[in-house]
């Protein structure tokens, strides 16, 4: 089952997320600043990570241009209070795979995180093996 990290300072938020993708069978770790996720991967993998924009340290713009980037690129989620369009546009840069407004809908973030998933170039393959 994929993997994926929620960065998140307020504990709500990251519960609310973490509750709200939990009935889809997904693994979920936890963080509060991006430097903690940034060192939990440099040990482990995941498929997918959703962070707040807003974060204290690295915010998530800066988390996002990290892990867009190079070989092991993921795709990643940014839910934010912040979403002016400057943000949005620096975000779209960045490589992020959506940007959702917080307060954010349950079932529309449950289907961001299905079609992120897909974007892997891993699982674009293995849906067309499984296709033919």
């Amino acid at each position: 089952m994929p993997h994926i990290l929620i960065v998140e300072d307020e504990p709500t938020t990251s519960w609310a997320l973490a509750e709200g993708l939990s009935d889809d069978g997904y693994t979920i770790d936890t963080f509060r600043t991006a430097e903690e996720a940034l060192a939990w991967l440099r040990s482990h993998k995941s498929d997918l990570v959703i962070t707040d924009f807003r974060l204290p340290g690295l915010s998530g713009l800066e988390l996002a241009q990290k892990l867009s980037r190079g070989r092991n690129a993921q795709p990643v989620i940014v839910v934010t209070a912040y979403g002016s369009p400057e943000n949005i546009r620096e975000l779209v840069r960045a490589g992020v795979a959506e940007v959702f407004p917080k307060p954010f809908h349950v079932d529309e973030l449950r289907r961001a995180v299905r079609r992120a998933l897909l974007t892997r170039p891993e699982r674009r393959r293995s849906t067309l093996r499984k296709a033919a």
